[in-house]
Protein backbone atom coordinates (compact mmCIF):
# COMPACT_ATOMS: atom_id res chain seq x y z
CA UNK A 1 0.00 0.00 0.00
CA UNK A 2 3.11 2.46 0.62
CA UNK A 3 3.82 2.24 -3.03
CA UNK A 4 0.07 3.17 -4.30
CA UNK A 5 0.35 6.00 -1.95
CA UNK A 6 3.40 7.12 -2.90
CA UNK A 7 2.22 7.24 -6.51
CA UNK A 8 -0.70 9.05 -5.49
CA UNK A 9 1.53 11.82 -4.22
CA UNK A 10 2.58 12.15 -7.90
CA UNK A 11 -0.74 13.04 -9.54
CA UNK A 12 -1.24 16.08 -10.99
CA UNK A 13 -4.58 15.52 -10.79
CA UNK A 14 -7.57 17.09 -7.97
CA UNK A 15 -8.14 13.68 -6.35
CA UNK A 16 -4.81 11.93 -6.55
CA UNK A 17 -5.10 8.46 -6.68
CA UNK A 18 -2.17 5.28 -7.42
CA UNK A 19 -2.45 1.85 -7.93
CA UNK A 20 -0.07 -0.76 -7.62
CA UNK A 21 -0.58 -4.23 -9.27
CA UNK A 22 0.93 -7.04 -7.57
CA UNK A 23 1.43 -10.63 -8.13
CA UNK A 24 3.25 -12.92 -5.49
CA UNK A 25 5.48 -11.03 -3.63
CA UNK A 26 6.39 -8.34 -7.63
CA UNK A 27 5.34 -5.12 -8.62
CA UNK A 28 3.83 -5.64 -12.47
CA UNK A 29 2.37 -2.21 -12.54
CA UNK A 30 2.46 0.94 -10.93
CA UNK A 31 1.03 4.34 -11.87
CA UNK A 32 -0.82 7.63 -10.47
CA UNK A 33 -4.18 8.59 -12.37
CA UNK A 34 -3.40 10.71 -15.11
CA UNK A 35 -5.09 14.34 -16.08
CA UNK A 36 -6.00 13.29 -20.27
CA UNK A 37 -7.29 17.17 -21.02
CA UNK A 38 -9.07 20.04 -19.43
CA UNK A 39 -12.48 19.25 -17.24
CA UNK A 40 -13.59 22.49 -19.34
CA UNK A 41 -13.33 20.89 -22.18
CA UNK A 42 -14.49 17.13 -21.19
CA UNK A 43 -15.79 16.76 -17.29
CA UNK A 44 -16.54 12.97 -18.21
CA UNK A 45 -13.22 11.86 -19.05
CA UNK A 46 -10.42 14.26 -18.41
CA UNK A 47 -8.87 11.70 -16.42
CA UNK A 48 -7.37 8.13 -17.03
CA UNK A 49 -8.40 6.38 -13.41
CA UNK A 50 -4.90 4.89 -11.46
CA UNK A 51 -6.39 1.41 -12.05
CA UNK A 52 -6.35 2.10 -16.00
CA UNK A 53 -3.01 3.06 -16.37
CA UNK A 54 -1.54 0.19 -13.72
CA UNK A 55 -3.10 -2.34 -15.71
CA UNK A 56 -1.50 -0.59 -19.01
CA UNK A 57 1.75 -0.74 -17.55
CA UNK A 58 1.52 -4.52 -15.74
CA UNK A 59 2.82 -7.45 -18.58
CA UNK A 60 0.62 -9.69 -16.62
CA UNK A 61 -2.50 -9.20 -14.65
CA UNK A 62 -4.15 -12.64 -14.17
CA UNK A 63 -4.48 -13.65 -10.84
CA UNK A 64 -3.19 -10.58 -9.54
CA UNK A 65 -4.23 -8.02 -7.04
CA UNK A 66 -4.58 -4.07 -6.69
CA UNK A 67 -3.84 -1.50 -4.30
CA UNK A 68 -5.17 1.74 -4.11
CA UNK A 69 -4.66 4.62 -2.41
CA UNK A 70 -6.28 8.20 -2.60
CA UNK A 71 -4.35 10.84 -0.83
CA UNK A 72 -6.30 14.09 0.16
CA UNK A 73 -5.25 18.11 0.76
CA UNK A 74 -3.99 17.35 4.21
CA UNK A 75 -2.03 14.44 3.50
CA UNK A 76 -4.66 11.92 4.93
CA UNK A 77 -5.74 8.52 2.89
CA UNK A 78 -9.25 8.56 1.91
CA UNK A 79 -11.50 6.23 0.32
CA UNK A 80 -10.41 4.61 -3.10
CA UNK A 81 -12.79 2.08 -3.34
CA UNK A 82 -12.46 1.71 -7.66
CA UNK A 83 -15.59 2.58 -9.23
CA UNK A 84 -17.82 0.39 -11.06
CA UNK A 85 -15.96 0.56 -14.39
CA UNK A 86 -12.58 -0.15 -12.75
CA UNK A 87 -14.39 -3.01 -10.97
CA UNK A 88 -15.03 -4.37 -14.58
CA UNK A 89 -11.82 -3.73 -16.34
CA UNK A 90 -10.02 -5.46 -12.99
CA UNK A 91 -12.33 -8.20 -13.30
CA UNK A 92 -11.79 -8.94 -17.11
CA UNK A 93 -7.94 -8.67 -16.64
CA UNK A 94 -8.02 -11.15 -14.35
CA UNK A 95 -7.31 -9.10 -11.18
CA UNK A 96 -8.76 -11.04 -8.36
CA UNK A 97 -8.65 -8.91 -5.47
CA UNK A 98 -8.42 -5.18 -4.71
CA UNK A 99 -7.14 -3.46 -1.81
CA UNK A 100 -8.15 0.05 -0.98
CA UNK A 101 -7.80 2.64 1.39
CA UNK A 102 -10.36 3.67 3.47
CA UNK A 103 -11.28 7.68 5.14
CA UNK A 104 -10.46 5.72 8.72
CA UNK A 105 -6.90 5.09 7.72
CA UNK A 106 -7.55 0.72 7.61
CA UNK A 107 -7.60 -0.92 4.14
CA UNK A 108 -10.89 -2.23 2.51
CA UNK A 109 -10.67 -5.57 0.60
CA UNK A 110 -13.26 -6.38 -2.49
CA UNK A 111 -12.67 -9.71 -3.68
CA UNK A 112 -13.42 -8.98 -7.42
CA UNK A 113 -15.94 -11.21 -9.88
CA UNK A 114 -14.40 -14.14 -11.98
CA UNK A 115 -15.01 -13.62 -16.07
CA UNK A 116 -14.81 -17.14 -17.45
CA UNK A 117 -14.69 -15.90 -21.12
CA UNK A 118 -11.53 -13.41 -22.34
CA UNK A 119 -13.43 -12.62 -24.98
CA UNK A 120 -15.49 -10.63 -22.30
CA UNK A 121 -12.47 -8.15 -21.63
CA UNK A 122 -13.29 -4.55 -22.12
CA UNK A 123 -10.55 -2.07 -23.73
CA UNK A 124 -9.03 0.16 -21.87
CA UNK A 125 -8.86 3.34 -23.13
CA UNK A 126 -6.21 4.93 -24.75
CA UNK A 127 -3.44 6.85 -22.87
CA UNK A 128 -1.85 9.99 -25.29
Amino acid sequence: MRIAVRHALRSQCKFKVGAVIVSGSRVMGASPNIQRNSSLIDYKNATFHAEEAAIRRAPKTMGASIFVARIGAQGKTLLAKPCVDCQSVLASFGIKVAYYTTGNGSVGVMKLPRVSNSNNRRPVRQIS
